[in-house]
Formats: structure tokens, sequence, C-alpha cells
């Protein structure tokens, strides 16, 4: 096995395009490839495109290998947007980077609920994977908000109200559902008062 991993440029064959998993053996490689880092959007294309029988044995490991993969993406989400938030200090002119650290965070929410709904999965568990995640943030939102509160301009709390991280699953819009522009003629001038 180690020889046709380093072969291969150090992934492992299922993610590599070889073909989608059909064994759980194959669904491990898969997972430990999506730990590693090494491509996930292509890890969970694959993942997508993967079969699973679900048997008494492998049932309950896989479940359990997805759902540890998913808090340890919860942990480094957070890990990292906690990181990201005292770097910005959140002084007055760092409001780009409080702001590029939400959407940041809302782009890795959206990744785990995605891996949450994978097909394979029975309809009660993909809920409760999704459920975790939704509660993970709001969680970090409500604390967030809290925090917030020390801020006597108010800025940052109007930031976070107006970037949740509760709407990490509305960037999951399919490509060929893109806002149309508006018609010329429903468009209203502006007149600004000076």
């Amino acid at each position: 096995m180690w020889k046709r991993l380093f072969a291969r440029g150090g992934q492992a064959p299922a993610a590599d395009g070889q073909g989608a998993p059909a064994s759980y053996a194959q669904w491990s490689q898969c997972l430990d490839a999506l730990a590693r880092g090494d491509d996930d959007e292509n890890c969970l294309q694959t993942l997508y495109a993967g079969s699973l029988h679900w048997s008494a044995g492998v049932a309950p490991l896989f479940v359990q290998r997805l759902s540890d993969e998913v808090q340890r993406r919860l942990n480094v989400c957070a890990d990292r947007l906690q990181r990201d938030l005292h770097g910005s200090g959140h002084r007055g002119g760092q409001e780009t980077l409080v702001v590029r650290a939400i959407v940041q965070a809302r782009t890795q929410l959206h990744f785990v609920h995605r891996l949450c709904l994978l097909p394979t999965l029975p309809p009660d568990t993909r809920s409760q994977l999704a459920a975790e995640v939704r509660k993970f943030a709001e969680r970090s939102q409500h604390s967030l908000e809290d925090s917030a509160r020390a801020d006597r301009s108010g800025q940052l709390a109007t930031l976070l109200r107006n970037n949740p991280l509760t709407r990490y699953d509305a960037l999951g819009q399919p490509p060929d559902v893109q806002p149309q522009p508006a018609p010329a003629s429903s468009l209203r001038k502006r007149n600004i008062l000076l």
C-alpha cells in the first residue's frame, strides 16, 4: 500500500480520480486523504460519487470516521476563526480583516456541511451531522455577538450581524442558478443630496 501511495504523489487511490469508493477500505483511504487535506474538493467529489453497502459492521465504523472528520474540521474552523479575529484586533480600520475571517470560516463550514450530506449516508445520519454543523455555527455566532458587546462603537456588532456565520449554506447555489441582472427599465435613479 505504501508503495502505491508514494507512487501517486502522496494521494490515496480513491481520491485520485480513479473511481468512486465502493468498499470500506476505499472509503477509508478517501477519508484519510480528506484528513490530510490533500485535495478537499476532489475528495468530496469522489465521496459524492461513491457507494457503500451498509452492513452491521461497516455502518458504525464509517459513521464514526466521518463524524470524527466533521468534528476535527469544526475544531480547525473555530481555532482559525479565533486566531484571525485576534489578529485583526477589532480596532477601527480592521473591518476588512474581521469580515474576511468570517467569510473564510463560512466557506469552511460550507465544505463541512456538504461533507455531512453525502448521498451514501442514511437520511437520519445526514440530518444529525448537518444539525451539528448548524449548532456549531449558531453557538459561534452567538459567542461572537456577545464578545462584540464590549465594543462601544457598535461597529463590530454591526459587522457580525451583517455577516453571520450561519449563512454558510447560502454559498451552495448551483452554478446554473445565477442571479439575473434587473432590466434597465426597473432601475431607479438615485438623487443624492449633500
